[in-house]
């Protein structure tokens, strides 16, 4: 299986994380507008390096995590990537955030297509789904315009108010 280490898109470079990205991804994901849909409760520095340490090196990996920045400052917009890959069931599960500065300006929009073609040729699964609290209105109707449509949880979730949206490879490719 062939993961590029890097891609870029129109606007941005994705590329792995690294820990020269600590203060980034704290900054993410420990500021309440950013992790007002998460599970988690916000991040610290340590907890944000803990975060990267598990990205690192993800070829052959069931989970990966792109760092998106833009390409002419190269300042940090977000993360997106997969986990819970179930070679088993031909399926992963997506996430992704997006600095708040950047909301609404279509970066997400920019970069689903790319990951949902690296998990439909590269991970060769038939379905990607996404898990999110009901009230992220603005992440639903992202991936809505993809395909995606509400259907039972892919894998077993505990917190309530999350529902599950997939997209079949047949409904992707056929665009």
């Amino acid at each position: 299986m062939n993961i590029p280490e890097e891609i870029e898109t129109q606007r941005m470079r994705m590329r792995f994380l690294n820990l020269g990205d600590v203060n980034d991804v704290c900054r993410q994901f420990s500021d309440p507008d950013m992790t007002r849909y998460f599970s988690d409760p916000p991040c610290d520095v340590d907890e944000a390096k803990e975060i990267i340490e598990h990205y690192l090196n993800p070829r052959g990996k069931d989970y990966l995590r792109y760092g998106m920045f833009d390409k002419e400052s190269n300042v940090f917009i977000g993360t997106c990537g997969y986990h819970y890959w179930d070679q088993e069931k031909k399926q992963v599960e997506i996430g992704y955030d997006v600095w708040k500065e950047f909301w609404r300006k279509g970066y997400m929009t920019e970069a689903l297509p790319v990951l949902f073609n690296l998990c439909f040729i590269n991970l060769q699964v038939n379905c990607i789904y996404i898990i999110t609290h009901q009230q992220n209105k603005a992440s639903i109707a992202t991936v809505r315009k993809f395909g995606f449509k509400e259907c039972e949880p892919c894998r077993e979730i505990n917190e309530k108010d999350q529902i599950c949206l997939r997209l079949i490879k047949a409904a992707w490719m056929q665009e």
